[in-house]
């Protein structure tokens, strides 16, 4: 019986050091969790601290710790107004010379018609083709030209023909004057009736310029 009665009592001992040490370790584990939330409080106050505070300097960015954020800069402005030349705004209006083709044969051929400035030597080329019996300039600035015409297959520095004083002399046998007539244009209206149909002289006798567009030997 006192057997009993002592095992029983250290069965008894030894069950309330177990608790003891169970209930020793489960009050170590909530104070270290209870000083953990503590902590974690302290950074999320610190935190709303921090995003309640106002940044002016940081309004472009998302990010509430962001310590220095990019500003854009504007490229600064001329106050110098540019000067502008006076060609830039008056208008420049060119003429037109136009006239009738011809060739001592039958049928006209391939043509390349040249009005060119005689004081400048500037001048402006088209060609025609094969039948043609009309040309036209559009675009001339304005000032007096010569009137050429210039076969295009069998290019010659001697047999072309112009606008001269025999054209409207009829281009008779009595117009013995083939000298190079300088037609004045003026801006904004057109020259007609230019007829290079004075095939008959001797260009090199009377000066007349040969095709400008070739390159002779």
């Amino acid at each position: 019986m006192k057997k009993v009665i002592l095992f029983s009592l250290l069965l008894i001992i030894l069950i309330s050091a177990g608790c003891t040490a169970q209930n020793d370790e489960a009050l170590a584990t909530q104070q270290a969790m209870s000083v953990q939330l503590t902590v974690q409080g302290g950074d999320i106050n610190a935190l709303k601290t921090q995003v309640a505070r106002p940044t002016a300097t940081c309004e472009p960015c998302e990010i509430p710790t962001c310590a220095a954020c990019p500003t854009a800069t504007l490229a600064p402005t001329a106050t110098t107004p540019t000067a502008i030349p006076a060609t830039a705004t008056s208008e420049v209006k060119n003429g037109a010379i136009s006239g009738s083709l011809s060739y001592p044969s039958e049928g006209i051929p391939a043509l390349r018609i040249v009005a060119m400035n005689p004081l400048t030597g500037v001048f402006y080329w088209q060609n025609t083709v094969a039948g043609q019996s009309f040309y036209r300039f559009d675009n001339l600035a304005p000032a007096s030209y010569w009137i050429l015409a210039y076969t295009i297959a069998n290019p010659s520095k001697d047999f072309f023909a112009a606008y001269s004083e025999a054209v409207p002399c009829g281009l008779s046998t009595a117009c013995t004057d083939h000298s190079l007539i300088a037609v004045e244009v003026k801006a904004g209206q057109e020259v007609q009736n230019i007829d290079p149909a004075d095939w008959y002289a001797d260009p090199g006798e009377w000066g007349w310029p040969i095709d400008p567009t070739i390159k002779w030997d």
